[in-house]
């Protein structure tokens, strides 16, 4: 089979995350296939009402020339070979952006899958807020499985279910926790670019909590940081001199980054949920509505602006209580990966 997913490549780590989960599940429920993407990445793939490149061309009398050389789905070219289309998780499951992926579902009739989609507020799932072709493709889809209970409340009277991101299954590897050596704390910044930075607010109470616990653990614990985008690697050095970042280019290698770690702090969710899919405890630092996704991945959750005090109770709780924490994650993520398989068989997939 030649599955197509969507998802961004080169953008967010995240959304590649849940991309390995979705394809960690379909792989145990169908065997082997070849996956291809639609790439939304927004350097790649514009998502504009006008394209001035096209009219530029039309003004110079030059046939347009589609300008994507992405190895993935191109507009110009037809999806005659695609069996299934899986749209893996993340908020833009719709828009501009995704008009060539909803024409070819409905030209080629394709077998839909929307897995672990996700909001940041409410939404109608009407004409306000939906295409003609995107509400087709929801009433035909095979299965919709949503992270949040606002996109599930939003999507009514569709079926959907509400189950844990995909991103719970990003890793194959896992394990009990039995001791906490090292800490791993997801760092971000204010001066990244959009999607991928975080507000004055959030920033400064990352740098609060953070050097708390460098302060409080870093002589009984090793306290390591991760970033996710190139953006944050500059402000790090100004931020935290001295201390120790990782980061890569390549989405995989965060199976090994994260799996230094017995405890991930941090503000990134699908950090914590690639975390909790190698059975490794996370507290989430909320700093949007979509936080409230970490809850499928069994973390706690500390709001922005919250005293330091009930950060240190967790942290705490979990120091004591690593094993136990690590054994019922594993358990919720067997259970949870059940709950997808049987629901595939039941969509016919």
């Amino acid at each position: 089979m030649n599955i197509v997913f969507s998802t961004t490549r080169q953008w967010n780590p995240g959304d590649e995350f849940i991309l390995m989960g979705c394809m960690n599940l379909l792989r145990k429920h169908l065997g082997d296939f070849n996956p291809v993407i639609y790439n939304r990445n927004p350097q790649i793939r514009r998502a504009r009402r006008h394209d001035f490149v096209k009219k530029i061309d039309n003004l110079l009398g030059r046939d347009f020339i589609e300008k994507f050389l992405d190895n993935s789905v191109k507009d110009r070219l037809p999806m005659d070979y695609a069996d299934m289309v899986v749209f893996a998780g993340s908020p833009e499951w719709r828009g501009l952006r995704m008009n060539k992926l909803y024409r070819s579902i409905l030209e080629y009739q394709l077998p839909t899958l929307f897995l672990g989609i996700g909001t940041s507020g409410r939404f109608t799932f009407d004409e306000t807020h939906f295409t003609a072709d995107e509400m087709r493709v929801f009433k035909a889809a095979k299965l919709i499985t949503c992270r949040d209970e606002d996109t599930r409340l939003s999507l009514s009277p569709l079926p959907v279910h509400q189950i844990p991101c995909p991103a719970l299954f990003s890793s194959r590897e896992q394990r009990v926790v039995k001791q906490v050596k090292r800490i791993g704390l997801i760092y971000g910044t204010k001066s990244a670019v959009a999607c991928n930075n975080v507000s004055d607010a959030t920033h400064d109470y990352l740098m609060r909590i953070y050097n708390h616990i460098l302060q409080q653990y870093g002589n009984q614990y090793e306290i390591e940081f991760v970033a996710h985008y190139i953006d944050e690697l500059s402000p790090f050095q100004q931020d935290f001199p001295g201390q120790t970042l990782r980061y890569s280019f390549d989405s995989r290698d965060y199976l090994d980054i994260f799996g230094r770690y017995d405890l991930v702090i941090g503000h990134r969710v699908h950090g914590i949920g690639m975390s909790a899919s190698q059975g490794t405890p996370g507290i989430m630092i909320a700093h949007d509505p979509r936080a409230s996704t970490v809850k499928g991945f069994r973390a706690a959750m500390v709001p922005v602006g919250e005293a330091l005090s009930t950060l240190d109770n967790l942290i705490r709780e979990r120091l004591e209580n690593i094993s136990e924490f690590s054994q019922q994650l594993l358990e919720h993520k067997a259970a949870t990966e059940a709950v997808y398989l049987e629901r595939f068989g039941a969509a016919g997939i």
